[in-house]
């Protein structure tokens, strides 16, 4: 037996900005490298098992070694940390040791933060039984996120194309995926990165970089873009070859003006859009849009110059812009490629995945890749408190029951099997609701996820009728809800509560074989009401992770104005749903 651990974060990495660089608000302190651990395991070349270490800790994000992930995983896979064979990380610092030294505080993170052999002793810390038989090996960082495009892709060649904040020192990169084989074909450093600008305009906006980004891309739906489109035309140049640069990056001169991007932020406040820290105007919404404009530009000049150099028509995508939904679903449709797979986990915890593939065997990876991310413990992991005051029952055919509640225009929380790895809820941790409503995204947004109004919910649709209600360009993944396309304008009026202002949704396209549960419940929806699509959201509020197990869950439900929640095959219901709940039981008693 083969046991491959690989693993993704930066501990210390934060702690060491925040004490050399004092002062430092609470976005400033966001830009740093290494959020986002994680843990997956491969048995015999099989992944087995990944889970976020933020979904232990209860911080989004988190970036500190992920022990609990670790040991979930192997508690999944039914191992003990001894059974591991080899330990691999989502970085490898260790050829940048010499352009580190150019300063004492870059020395300094260095040795205790990015050297590789930092990792092997936060293993050893964590799990003494490794020390003198397992040390950490180093993965460099473009290459595990590109593996984890390629490989479950489906694709036999194809173009992969990662582009993140930064790795070690690449922030673009651009691989040619054939036979089994990945092979570099550009690079772009730092000076090019689309995830630092954005992380940049998402601070100047008032949000929190590393974490906000979707917030700003919603945005964008309602601006103008034509208002701040000479500006960054400055901010992102493009260049030959499919090249471009992003000047607005290096006009931070002085060290503590590279952590902040003050000096970025000056000039965006210079071009007429002062920095927000208090109400959003429509100034701050034409430039998001701007920005996403210029974005997807810049994204469309790298891909059409390799499509044309190399011919290959089929692209997958890694890297934390991968998850701009929007750009890609406007690439998608764009008729430049004939098929597109993005990696649902495409930040960094999904280099922990990519890290572990780098000591694997490619060929059988693939063959035993799962279609869906459903990779981490199971709901049952812990228990719902015995004294919990609300109505509860056990239900048989809990699909039928949830779909007749949803159609009487409840809000459901579903927590089933194993949780999805990556920031998506696909219907193992949701919470669903009918899209017939306008106001129900009003109403989940305000009650439930106490977030902002302008937020859009995705919709879940049976992969029979997908079509029916949505342009979806062939040859698109649609399974991990990573693409937004348009409505169809016959029957968006259908589905108001999922469809985005500017007229698109990021669809999870369902299908039977994959995920049979939340499948049944859409088709029992569509008998009942004509409409095959839900909405479906992560099953959180505000400020936490999605929920992992029964427990948190039900905490989910306790804080929030759910109306009903289903753990496995068990009922729980606020009082004010008991009425329907009780008739939907009845119901489906008598038709049984």
């Amino acid at each position: 037996m083969s046991v491959v651990l690989g693993y993704s974060g930066f501990d210390g990495s934060r702690e060491f900005k925040q004490a050399h660089f004092p002062g430092l608000t609470a976005g400033e302190a966001r830009l740093y490298q290494g959020l986002d651990s994680a843990a997956a395991l491969f048995v015999d070349d099989r992944l087995v098992a990944a889970v976020q270490q933020e979904r232990f800790s209860g911080e989004k994000f988190d970036h500190r070694f992920p022990a609990d992930a670790i040991r979930s995983c192997l508690g999944v896979a039914g191992l003990s940390i001894t059974d591991v064979d080899e330990v691999r990380h989502n970085f490898d610092y260790g050829p940048l040791k010499a352009f580190s030294q150019g300063d004492e505080v870059s020395k300094r993170r260095f040795d205790t933060v990015y050297a590789p052999a930092c990792q092997t002793t936060l293993l050893h810390k964590h799990f003494p039984e490794l020390s003198g038989r397992v040390d950490v090996r180093a993965v460099n960082h473009h290459h595990a996120h590109a593996l984890t495009a390629a490989v479950p892709s489906g694709f036999d060649e194809a173009l992969v194309v990662v582009l993140d904040g930064m790795g070690e020192l690449h922030a673009v990169t651009v691989h040619h995926w054939h036979d089994g084989k990945l092979t570099r074909l550009a690079a772009l450093d730092f000076r090019g990165s689309l995830g630092l600008f954005y992380a940049v305009l998402t601070l100047h906006l008032g949000y929190w970089p590393n974490s906000d980004e979707y917030k700003v891309m919603a945005l964008a739906a309602s601006g103008d873009p034509e208002r701040f489109s000479g500006a960054m035309a400055e901010a992102i140049t493009l260049g030959a070859e499919g090249r471009f640069d992003v000047p607005l990056l290096r006009l931070n001169r002085d060290s503590r003006a590279k952590e902040t991007f003050s000096a970025s932020r000056e000039w965006l406040a210079a071009q007429g859009c002062p920095s927000r820290d208090g109400e959003l105007t429509q100034t701050h919404i034409d430039l998001a849009a701007a920005a996403q404009r210029r974005l997807e530009q810049a994204l469309e000049h790298l891909v059409r110059h390799w499509v044309g150099k190399t011919g290959l028509r089929k692209i997958a995508f890694a890297g934390g812009v991968a998850l701009n939904c929007v750009a890609i679903g406007r690439l998608a449709a764009s008729g430049l490629v004939d098929a597109v797979y993005v990696q649902p986990a495409a930040g960094d915890e999904g280099t922990a995945v990519g890290a572990a593939l780098s000591g694997v065997d490619l060929a059988r990876a693939a063959a035993g890749y799962p279609a869906l991310t459903f990779l981490g413990p199971d709901v049952d992991d812990d228990r719902v408190p015995d004294d919990q005051p609300y109505f509860t029952a056990e239900v048989q055919e809990a699909e039928s029951v949830a779909a007749r509640l949803l159609s009487a225009g409840h809000i459901v929380g579903w927590a089933q099997g194993r949780l999805e790895f990556g920031p998506r809820a696909l219907g193992n941790r949701s919470i669903l609701a009918d899209p017939r409503r306008r106001e129900m995204r009003d109403r989940v947004n305000a009650a439930v996820k106490f977030r902002e109004d302008f937020r859009p919910l995705a919709p879940a649709v049976k992969s029979e009728c997908a079509r029916r209600y949505f342009e979806i360009p062939d040859g698109t993944n649609m399974r991990h809800m990573t693409v937004a396309v348009p409505a169809r304008p016959a029957t968006a009026g259908e589905i108001p509560a999922v469809i985005h202002d500017d007229g698109t949704a990021r669809v999870q396209e369902v299908h039977e074989a994959d995920h049979p549960r939340l499948w049944r419940i859409l088709d029992e929806f569509e008998r009942l009401t004509g409409v095959g699509v839900l909405m479906n959201t992560s099953l959180n509020v505000k400020g936490q992770p999605t929920a992992r197990s029964a427990g948190e869950a039900y905490r989910t439900f306790d804080l929030s104005k759910l109306d009903v929640l289903f753990v496995g095959d068990q009922l729980y219901a606020k009082e004010w749903a008991v009425p329907d709940v009780l008739s939907a039981l009845n119901r489906r008693v008598e038709a049984s």
